[in-house]
């Protein structure tokens, strides 16, 4: 099932062919309500219905006012105007007489004749009958919001593809809409191998080990907008691992396994998958930590088989799983975001495969760099804690000096 070790595929072509396959895998289209957006990928173009603001208001609590009579107005030579009414935000003033000013609160409607609004701070109030005194003229127009300013009629104000946070549910609601169409949620099923993992409220034996990985991959694929179903662990026997595959299968839209897919006589995924006739597009990938990744198709379904190491697991879904499931669910910009930094400290990688190494970006001042953390052991699961960026070293430069420029792929 696995290619001999010097044929392993390398980490951009892996990607490559797992991300064609995830050209065929696009979720179907729902419609959702408000209150179940966040988190999802807007499968619609939403435009806007009218301008918004539909009219003119203002931007500051203070006094409306046609600019022309207060133009001339100084410190020695202030102008004074009588207050026609109040405007509240929600209570509008049909129009504003001549030679007068109207207090004015934020978001209030501007009245017609009104095309200038002077703050509080700037206006001086005089004795009864109630009136302002202006002793300086801002330009025309201050502080005044135009009609269509933040949307105009008919513009596009989100588009398929866009992944809906708060802020974005926010303009949804904006334009009057009570829901929108989504892609569906991912359904990933989980399966963990290993006869020596325990659950995490047992106390291990010292042969044991308590499952960290299902709650690591359901909180992952949750972030990512999916709907974990945990399937619990798979004991090291072939057999019972073809039966839960084959359930994983019917249950999910994806299936995700931890452990068991290496070259272990008792790695049971490895065999259960050849009994299952599964063909691997990937099966071993020429990358640290992570070298076993499995990647094939079940019943139609796409299955990634990930190492049991728990920073291998973690390190291998952002890796493949995690841009996989976003394409699923038509994101516009699917892959981890890449930037280039220069390396802190400097780094060996003699192991002929491109290292993907945990760390962080540290900022000093005005300049930052990517910093890889101290231990990269593939079972420290405190490896993966604070960690914003993995460090690519390629695998043909065994030697990386600090300073040295390399590409850091954003987990957070």
């Amino acid at each position: 099932m696995k290619p001999a070790p010097d044929r392993l595929p390398t980490y951009d072509d892996a990607f490559r062919l797992i991300m064609e396959a995830a050209a065929g895998c696009l979720l179907p289209v729902e419609g959702a309500p408000l209150a179940d957006l966040l988190g999802r990928v807007l499968a619609e173009d939403l435009h806007a219905p009218t301008d918004i603001p539909a009219a003119a208001n203002s931007a500051m609590d203070g006094y409306c006012l046609r600019h022309a009579e207060i133009a001339s107005a100084t410190a020695a030579a202030p102008i004074t105007l009588p207050v026609a009414g109040h405007i509240d935000a929600g209570h509008p003033l049909a129009g504003l007489p001549a030679g007068h000013a109207a207090y004015i609160a934020t978001g209030g409607l501007l009245p017609d004749g009104a095309d200038t609004v002077v703050k509080l701070e700037d206006v001086e109030l005089l004795d009864a009958p109630e009136r302002i005194a202006i002793r300086s003229a801002p330009p025309p127009g201050t502080y005044i919001r135009r009609r269509g300013k933040d949307m105009q009629a008919g513009a596009l104000v989100l588009g398929q593809g866009q992944t809906l946070g708060p802020f974005e549910i926010g303009i949804v609601a904006s334009l009057g809409r009570m829901g929108v169409r989504v892609r569906q949620r991912p359904r990933v099923a989980l399966l963990t191998s290993g006869d020596e993992l325990v659950m995490p409220f047992d106390e291990p034996q010292p042969w044991q080990v308590r499952n960290a990985n299902s709650t690591l991959l359901a909180a992952a694929i949750r972030d990512l907008g999916g709907e974990p179903l945990d399937l619990g662990i798979v004991r090291d026997d072939p057999a019972r691992a073809a039966a839960a595959l084959e359930r994983a299968a019917e249950l999910g839209d994806v299936v995700i396994t931890s452990g068991g897919i290496s070259l272990g006589r008792r790695d049971p995924f490895t065999a259960a998958l050849q009994a299952l006739q599964v063909r691997p597009l990937v099966h071993g990938v020429a990358i640290k930590p992570g070298k076993p990744l499995f990647f094939g198709f079940l019943g139609g379904k796409p299955v990634f088989g990930l190492p049991g190491n728990q920073a291998s697991t973690a390190v291998t879904f952002h890796l493949f799983a995690r841009p996989f499931l976003a394409r699923m669910q038509g994101r516009r910009t699917p892959d981890l975001s890449a930037i280039v930094l220069p390396l802190g400290k400097a780094i060996d990688n003699r192991t002929g495969r491109d290292h993907f190494l945990r760390g962080s970006i540290v900022t000093n001042g005005s300049s930052s760099c990517a910093e890889p953390f101290p231990h990269q052991d593939s079972h420290l699961i405190t490896s993966l804690s604070g960690a914003e960026i993995l460090i690519r070293h390629p695998a043909g430069t065994p030697v990386l000096v600090a300073g040295s420029p390399v590409t850091c792929l954003l987990i957070r």
